[in-house]
């Protein structure tokens, strides 16, 4: 343990003489996770919630056809209609030239007596059944065909999503079967009050009979979805920590070029002392790393219009995920120092591999965002681990059984980087390097 302990002062000191890269390690962070929030606060706001699109809704019909698309869109709260355009009624020109050159996303034209056609064909189709019963044999209705439809002109501006696209015809379909089927019962009404005076139609219409109840595994009725800050501050506290790899490497390798690592091996002291050593050190350099990125989504963020952090009743959970991903970061890391031959491949090959794993990892983009290969590949990442465990925290109650699994990788992925930098130096002896 004395052992240990020298080798940790002497870390220590080491870490202590570079002021100036401390502060660069402590306050770069902070200043990203602002940064970064600050520019992904728009896009992760389109992602995360109901967006509304604008559109030109021209009715021309002023009847019931009409009426029940209007409410119908308004109802979706998907969709925003605009009638008028600096105090001028939108017309079916005026809204097609707006779609063209894209200043709207979506025009809707109802046409005039577009209701009226409707009607008149159900009350000829309803006609023609109640005859069918009171004349079988010579029905005069028989014969009496209409060909006439409704044709509700829909056009769409090429940039949009054809998810919306496909959701909006889908509810003007919709809107148009309800109204039909609404005017077909009236009809039959009429007619049978005509055959029986004494028939008393229901007081309240046909109401709908099949419902769909929306839900999710964890039973609730809405699903939590992250905020830009609850998705932002652990997954830059994430790269912060890996990118600790810079700094560790440095220090590994800037040993074994001033012989330093070769003096130590004079001393009774072993390989597993000296990583551990460093890895004491450096772990409280990317807990203090991770507390005020903390403190920035709570006290910061805010001021800037930002929701703010909640921690509250995942303390300890968040302190054991900020733990165990710091352990894997300089497990990472000292696997790095300990292949690299030189500076310059250390800090190109771990910088670099820490942005692959960070956009792996989803901490840039949702990986469900992602194709199917990439999902798989980012199953591997230990920063998607580490992301994944914060957000079981954060969005799942933050029950251990809910983290633990990503907490346990993290760990063996610390073990195994930390064995395989134990019998690599072991095999190869720091002289040679």
């Amino acid at each position: 343990m004395l052992r240990y302990f020298s080798a940790f002062r002497k870390e220590g000191i080491i870490i202590l003489r570079d002021l100036a890269g401390m502060i660069v390690l402590f306050v770069m962070p902070m200043i990203m996770i602002i940064i970064l929030s600050l520019v992904q606060e728009f896009g992760w706001n389109a992602i995360t919630t109901e967006p509304k699109i604008k559109v030109l809704y021209v009715d021309e019909d002023h009847d019931s056809l009409a009426s029940m698309v209007e409410n119908g869109l308004i109802g979706t709260k998907n969709f925003d209609l605009v009638k008028s355009i600096q105090g001028k009624p939108v017309t079916g020109e005026s809204a097609r030239e707006e779609v063209r050159r894209g200043n709207f996303q979506i025009g809707v034209i109802i046409p005039a007596g577009a209701t009226r056609t409707i009607r008149e064909k159900i009350r000829l189709m309803v006609t023609q059944f109640v005859s069918g019963i009171t004349m079988p044999v010579h029905n005069p209705f028989l014969g009496i065909r209409r060909n006439d439809s409704v044709n509700i002109a829909v056009f769409f501006d090429p940039s949009i999503k054809g998810t919306f696209k496909n959701t909006f015809m889908s509810a003007m379909k919709e809107f148009s079967l309800k109204i039909e089927s609404q005017m077909i019962f009236q009809t039959f009404n009429e007619q049978l009050r005509k055959m029986f005076p004494q028939f008393v139609t229901g007081v309240k219409p046909y109401s709908e009979t099949v419902y769909f109840t929306e839900s999710y595994p964890s039973g609730k009725s809405k699903e939590p979805i992250p905020n830009s800050t609850q998705h932002n501050v652990p997954s830059w506290a994430i790269f912060a920590m890996f990118f600790i790899v810079i700094p560790l490497t440095s220090s590994i390798i800037k040993e074994r070029e001033e012989g330093s690592l070769i003096r130590l091996h004079t001393l009774p002291v072993n390989y597993i002392t000296i990583f551990m050593a460093k890895v004491g050190v450096y772990l409280i350099i990317c807990f203090i790393q991770f507390l005020l990125m903390v403190l920035a989504g709570m006290l910061v963020l805010p001021l800037f219009g930002l929701p703010p952090l909640n921690i509250a009743g995942h303390i300890p959970a968040l302190v054991l995920m900020a733990i165990v991903t710091s352990l894997a970061a300089l497990g990472y890391g000292i696997l790095i120092g300990t292949l690299a031959r030189t500076h310059q491949q250390a800090a190109a090959f771990g910088s670099v591999s820490v942005v692959i794993l960070t956009a792996l990892g989803g901490l840039w983009v949702p990986i469900y965002f992602m194709p199917s290969v990439i999902r798989m590949i980012a199953s591997w990442s230990p920063l998607n681990w580490a992301h994944s465990g914060f957000m079981d925290i954060f969005l799942r109650g933050g029950h251990f059984s809910e983290y633990s699994p990503e907490a346990l990788k993290l760990l063996i992925f610390f073990a195994v980087t930390i064995g395989i930098a134990m019998i690599y130096r072991k095999i190869k002896s720091p002289i040679a390097s």
